[in-house]
């Protein structure tokens, strides 16, 4: 088993891009950034909030996540 090396969302920012078309500008706590185009400022300010404090193998963008670990995350922060 190999281990893969993981960071944790500390931060994010809803950026306008042109238009109606909004992104998410994640932070790490390694100090790294990723940035994701999503659409509306609607659907950026729902992957701002819950992908914050999430924990991702470096590398991977955090909106390529799958169906079962959105509706996961949708609700827990529904239940907060």
């Amino acid at each position: 088993m190999t281990d893969t090396k993981t960071h944790k969302v500390i931060g994010t920012e809803v950026v306008k891009i042109k238009g109606d078309t909004y992104g998410v500008i994640f932070t790490y706590d390694d100090g790294a950034e990723d940035y994701a185009e999503v659409g509306s400022k609607e659907t950026a300010k729902f992957y701002a909030r819950v992908q914050m404090d999430e924990t991702f193998p470096v590398g991977v963008n955090p909106l390529l996540l799958n169906a079962a670990k959105a509706d996961e995350l949708r609700q827990r922060k529904a239940d907060e």
